[in-house]
């Protein structure tokens, strides 16, 4: 069988005005998964990558870790991109806010822990759910369809005994943990929410179908006894 693994960007620029950027601790964690890939003697068939800064980068630094990178040829594919989280928010809030108006404050506190998850996991919810889809804003299933047509297209390219290395975010990673093992679209969201960043998920594939293998793995991060380091943004 061949095996993708796919990986969750590193620590992006949470609260900055460009969030599409790795931070510094992000650049570290990306240097770590990179050594530990490296010493693990994994070589690959196939690097590919969002279309997000933040994706590509990730792989950028991991690769350039790795002996012998120059070999990798990072293959863009837009159908592994992350869905538009500010529009999904925004495009249910108004509804969110007169069924709950205390949401208001939560709104003016989206830098804090608390306030972020209860306006973000609440408009989550209700996007996949497919109830209070808005014009103009990509629904789950189109979300979806896109991702499980990128990484069909992945297995038929590269075929049997392969290894596949693919940069991407965390809803894409479990779109394709939907795919592998038929959870609901419920359960899809709420496992990306448990994703850390540079968290290593793989799975198996041949000509009957995706497997999982295994998911959210951060050992190279663990191994460094640094609580820093784990993080979800």
């Amino acid at each position: 069988m061949s095996v993708i693994y796919v990986i969750r960007h590193a620590q992006a620029s949470f609260g900055r005005e460009n969030y599409d950027r790795l931070s510094d601790l992000g650049v570290k964690q990306a240097e770590i998964l990179g050594d530990y890939l490296g010493h693990l003697g994994l070589e690959f068939d196939a690097v590919y990558s969002g279309t997000l800064d933040r994706q590509k980068d990730t792989a950028e630094v991991a690769l350039g870790r790795m002996p012998g990178q120059a070999r990798y040829d990072l293959r863009i594919e837009t159908g592994l991109s992350e869905y538009d989280a500010e529009a999904v928010v925004t495009s249910q809030l108004p509804a969110m806010i007169e069924a709950d108006p205390t949401l208001t404050r939560d709104v003016e506190r989206m830098t804090e822990r608390r306030s972020f998850q209860r306006v973000f996991e609440g408009a989550m919810l209700r996007w996949v759910s497919g109830r209070y889809d808005v014009n103009g804003v990509e629904t789950w299933q189109a979300f979806s369809s896109r991702v499980r047509k990128a990484i069909g297209e992945i297995m038929a390219e590269n075929g049997r005994r392969k290894k596949v290395i693919v940069f991407t975010s965390g809803g894409p990673i479990c779109a394709t943990v939907q795919m592998a093992i038929g959870v609901t679209t419920e359960v899809a969201v709420r496992l990306n929410w448990q994703l850390k960043n540079t968290s290593v998920s793989g799975f198996k594939y041949n000509d009957k179908g995706i497997f999982l293998s295994s998911f959210n793995s951060v050992h190279h991060l663990w191994d460094r006894k640094e609580p820093e380091l784990l993080t979800y943004r």
